[in-house]
């Protein structure tokens, strides 16, 4: 019988063979560990991303809440300063009010615009307190006017009255509040303790008429502005306005029946059609014979102050 017998060189090749699949496997096991730890690496370092992210995110919140709570309590003060009464001196508030916009300028959570509405608007809150003091000290020296006795106090009335209209000057007041001021000094001159001179009576009936325009009854915070004519689109109708402010606006053109008062209604409102804002006022006045209605904002740092800021990058000077 022939046997076969194993050449030598085949235990050779099966050994070579062995270690080559186990240096592939070795490989194999080196680069499914590599892309293991490769994957686990990514994913480590999205979840610090999206951690970091996150921390980001609620970082931003938490300024813009900050931010948010800040502005309210600045609206409030303004507020509280449109609020106090015309025979309180204005000086102490309005040293509030300026020390409120120092604290603002230094606020690292307040935006750049921010912190320039709020001067506007401190600087509009303090002129309307000092020309709604500055009527009530005139009515007091009218007053006093029929008096002889009172005499001594009407002019140290005149001479607080005309003091504090020259920070309203300063503050910027308009020609027609000018206008009334001097109207009035004048008749009160020309007043005297045994009655009133016919041609006082003459001045006091216009200046009661532009005083009403110039010092209504209600109490502004903000100077109104009658030129230029807003466009504002209530309900896809479009009117005009007859004057607005940095709180509110008088729009024209609306029928008795469309609102009511205390009514929130949603508008879009600006210098023209190609650049309208969208806001939500309240309507506060109705006036159905003249088709008036009056809305004021509901937030701080409204549309109308962008508005403005439009004016003053086309060089208009509301008026």
């Amino acid at each position: 019988m022939t046997t076969v017998t194993e050449h030598p060189l085949s235990k050779g090749g099966d050994a070579k063979r062995a270690a080559e699949e186990a240096k592939r496997a070795a490989e194999e096991a080196k680069a499914k560990a590599a892309e293991e730890a490769k994957a686990k690496a990514a994913a480590e370092a999205k979840a610090k991303l999206a951690a970091a992210k996150e921390k980001a995110r609620a970082a931003a919140e938490a300024k813009e809440e900050k931010r948010r709570q800040w502005l309210e309590r600045a609206q409030q003060e303004i507020a509280a300063a449109g609020e106090i009464a015309p025979q309180r001196d204005p000086e102490s508030v309005a040293k509030q009010l300026d020390a409120m916009v120092e604290r603002a300028r230094a606020a690292e959570i307040l935006e750049p615009h921010d912190k320039n509405n709020l001067r506007e608007q401190v600087h509009l809150a303090k002129r309307t307190m000092y020309e709604r003091h500055v009527d009530h000290l005139l009515d007091c020296a009218m007053a006093a006017s029929h008096d002889r006795t009172r005499e001594k106090e009407r002019n140290e009335i005149l001479k607080v009255a005309q003091a504090q209209f020259g920070i309203a000057m300063k503050l910027g007041s308009g020609q027609d509040v000018r206008e009334a001021v001097r109207y009035r000094l004048g008749i009160i001159r020309e007043t005297s303790a045994a009655g009133i001179s016919q041609k006082a009576k003459e001045n006091a009936e216009r200046e009661a008429q532009r005083k009403e325009a110039v010092f209504p009854n209600e109490r502004r915070v903000f100077a109104r502005w009658t030129d230029p004519q807003l466009l504002v689109v209530i309900e896809g109708r479009e009117h005009a306005t007859a004057n607005w402010s940095l709180g509110g606006l008088l729009v024209e053109g609306v029928g008795d029946a469309a609102h009511q008062v205390g009514e929130e209604i949603d508008i879009k409102v600006g210098l023209g059609r190609e650049r309208l804002y969208a806001e939500r006022v309240e309507v506060v006045r109705l006036a159905p014979d003249d088709k008036l209605m009056a809305v004021k904002s509901r937030r701080f740092a409204s549309v109308l102050i962008r508005i403005k800021q439009d004016c003053d990058a086309e060089g208009l000077a509301p008026a």
